[in-house]
């Protein structure tokens, strides 16, 4: 009686951790991704192209990491990145004759894998090049300043 408890009990424990192993790994692979990814602040020149293509290539990046098992919790990290930069494309989208110089949150994370670099926050423009000549712009980017056309 005792035995066939244990191999039931055993055969449910077996069952439940292969429902559970796809969470394990991706867990694992964002535990090593907290751990081992390099932060740093970088400033580039940008156009409203440049920067738009940035968003779109850091887009796709989360989609097809997304549809892995291994680095689905990445990819949230990656999503979150680039909906923090949505308001500074939006806001050059008016605006596509001008430059900007702006500093970009970026992290980078290597593993046997993959390497993945991101823009892992909200960007801050720091000088607009508009008419010939570098002006500076201090102001945050919001849905107020877009819809204004400020």
């Amino acid at each position: 009686m005792k035995k066939t408890v244990s191999i039931v009990l055993g055969f449910i424990i077996l069952i439940i951790i292969l429902i559970n192993l796809p969470s394990m790994i991706a867990h694992m692979k964002k535990y090593s991704f907290d751990h081992n990814k390099q932060f740093s602040i970088e400033t580039k020149v940008k156009s409203y192209k440049e920067l738009r293509e940035m968003y779109y290539q850091q887009m796709k990046l989360a989609q097809k990491l997304e549809g892995t098992i291994k680095y689905s919790l990445v990819a949230k990290e990656i999503r979150k990145g680039y909906d923090a930069v949505t308001y500074d494309v939006y806001f050059l989208e008016d605006r596509p004759q001008i430059k900007v110089k702006i500093e970009l949150p970026i992290t980078k994370y290597k593993d046997s894998n993959m390497t993945i670099n991101f823009i892992s926050g909200t960007g801050k423009i720091l000088e607009i090049y508009e008419d010939g000549k570098w002006k500076a712009f201090s102001k945050k980017i919001t849905p107020e300043i877009i819809n204004n056309n400020e």
